[in-house]
């Protein structure tokens, strides 16, 4: 025995065993280091993406130190002076954040990473950017997107969205998204068991232990003995109850599967199913839940839970033989949905509640102001019926309690509408057509007018229908507003415009924010008069927002 081993071996265990770690840390990020120089080698001409995957399998495998050594090694091979390997170094980087989770993400959000990562971009943009700045441009909007914005750990991650707002300061322009990049950095619909939950956060809080004992900062020592306590269980109300959030997981894919259900109760012959997005995104989850669910049933020991799961497991079976036979052409078949949502719905209302079982709240109250349409958006919208028609808008909610402007203040003139369904309308002056309303008042709607519904828009996941009731010449119309996407629908706006022998007017929305997998979560009142009455023409123009992404939706209706 050597002098060495005699020093070891006359060393604690518990010291022995961190020397140990130690070692083995250093020894596994210089490995990753040279895998990492070898996916960017400036002598491939692409990237081998085999390769990136195995990289991302040993951060992830390794954790601890590895997530921050393999990125400010990749950092430094982006701002290599050559473009080959400045492009293959953003390819990896890419591949890592989708694929190597939190510890990761908490990484390329540190203020030495992206200070480093826009270290060789000019103070002032370029006409023409280089790729490699492009893509970093791109990048960063993606993470300020995906993961500052949508991410369950989105507060640690704030300087991302800092850094984006510092470059469009300095008048960088970031390209436009593309919906994969950003749905496979979005947070993860699959069924995760009691156990995996637990592991998840578990990981998450080490990697966040880590980075705070690695500033040192007095307040980030604090944080850490905050979350040794949580870790450790000594600070009992600090950690979830996993088993309970299990048990909602389950209580959503179940209201998904009876959500599936009902809407492919109401596909009509001639009908695809497959180029309708909610009810394809409802199938996938369900199918992807199954796996596990039956995994569960062969694992589990109480009897309860077993019988639990042997019914949404008979669901979901129930529901993709629906499916399956649509697919055939078969429309009249009928299977048994025994399950029932965790929330009673009463008889009347349960087609509605059914859009909405997915957890989210039906309504979202959102008072943010925004500037009225630009004069070029009412000249598109005036395009279809020449230049002396009606146009109306729709402005930024208000409560109830306060005056609302009138929407029509960007053409002169002023009125004081009101939220209410039945409330006379003033008109305002225009110097686009005639008065918007014939006479002083609106009258009210009577029980003897017909009542019809309409479909004025259904696409990209954005459903709008009027409620339209006629009494002679005057139209009162109420729009609803539903959202069968998977995504929030933000900064919502409506435009309307009528042919010139028609004048309309929109009083403000109930919000601009529209919740994924709504139904009818925002309403508006719309007033036409239709002295002639000729058959209902309109032009329309919807603008949101969507993942950050400015989304628009034209067209026209009629009768």
């Amino acid at each position: 025995m050597n002098f060495f081993e005699a020093q070891v071996h006359s060393m604690p265990s518990t010291l022995v065993t961190i020397i140990g770690k130690l070692y083995i840390s250093r020894v596994v990020d210089k490995q990753n280091n040279i895998f990492i120089e070898g996916a960017c080698s400036p002598a491939r001409f692409e990237p081998e993406l085999s390769l990136n995957l195995e990289i991302c399998e040993m951060i992830n495998k390794k954790q601890g130190s590895a997530p921050r050594e393999a990125a400010f090694t990749i950092v430094k091979l982006i701002n290599s002076k050559n473009i080959n390997q400045a492009m293959l170094a953003l390819t990896l980087l890419d591949n890592c954040v989708k694929n190597c989770g939190y510890p990761f993400h908490l990484q390329i959000a540190t203020k030495e990473f992206l200070n480093e990562l826009v270290r060789k971009f000019p103070e002032r943009p370029a006409p023409f950017p280089n790729p490699v700045i492009q893509r970093i441009l791109y990048l960063i909007k993606e993470w300020k997107v995906a993961l500052t914005e949508i991410s369950k750990h989105k507060d640690d991650l704030v300087h991302i969205k800092d850094m984006y707002r510092l470059l469009r300061f300095k008048g960088y322009r970031f390209p436009d998204l593309r919906d994969a990049s950003v749905a496979a950095l979005a947070p993860s619909d699959s069924l995760k068991s009691a156990h995996e939950l637990e592991e998840e956060d578990r990981i998450a809080q080490s990697a966040k232990l880590q980075e705070l004992i690695r500033r040192g900062r007095p307040q980030d020592l604090v944080e850490a003995n905050r979350l040794m306590k949580i870790m450790s269980g000594f600070d009992t109300r600090q950690t979830p109850d996993y088993g309970q959030k299990f048990e909602d997981e389950l209580a959503k894919i179940q209201d998904k599967t009876i959500l599936l259900y009902e809407m492919l109760e109401t596909v009509k012959p001639g009908e695809r199913v497959d180029r309708n997005e909610t009810i394809m995104d409802l199938k996938s989850a369900c199918a992807s839940a199954q796996p596990k669910i039956q995994k569960m049933i062969t694992e589990e020991e109480d009897n309860d839970k077993i019988e639990n799961l042997l019914i949404l497991n008979d669901m979901i079976n129930n529901a993709m033989a629906k499916f399956a036979d649509i697919r055939k052409g078969l429309f009249d078949t009928h299977y048994e949905i025994s399950g029932k949502p965790p929330t009673a719905t009463s008889t009347e209302e349960a087609p509605r509640q059914a859009i909405s079982l997915i957890d989210l709240d039906d309504s979202v109250d959102n008072t943010t102001t925004t500037p009225p349409p630009a004069q070029s958006t009412i000249n598109d919208l005036s395009d279809i019926f020449g230049t002396n028609l009606t146009v109306s808008n729709t402005s930024s909610p208000a409560p109830s309690t306060q005056k609302t402007p009138d929407i029509f203040d960007l053409l002169g003139g002023a009125s004081q509408p009101s939220a209410q369904y039945n409330t006379h309308i003033s008109p305002p002056s225009s110097s686009f057509s005639s008065p918007i309303i014939s006479s002083p008042s609106l009258p009210p709607p009577v029980q003897q007018g017909s009542t019809r519904t309409i479909t004025l828009v259904n696409k990209n996941g954005l459903l709008i229908e009027l409620e339209v009731k006629e009494q002679g010449s005057q139209c009162l119309m109420k729009a609803f507003y539903s959202n069968q996407s998977t995504a929030p629908m933000d900064q919502l706006m409506l435009r309307l415009a009528a042919p010139k022998s028609m004048q309309i007017k929109l009083e403000p929305q109930s919000s601009q924010a529209l919740p994924p997998k709504s139904s009818r979560s925002i309403t508006q009142i719309i007033a036409l008069t239709n002295p002639q009455k000729e058959p209902l023409r309109l032009r329309y123009k919807i603008t949101y927002e969507q993942f950050g992404v400015e989304m628009e939706i034209a067209g026209d209706y009629h009768d």
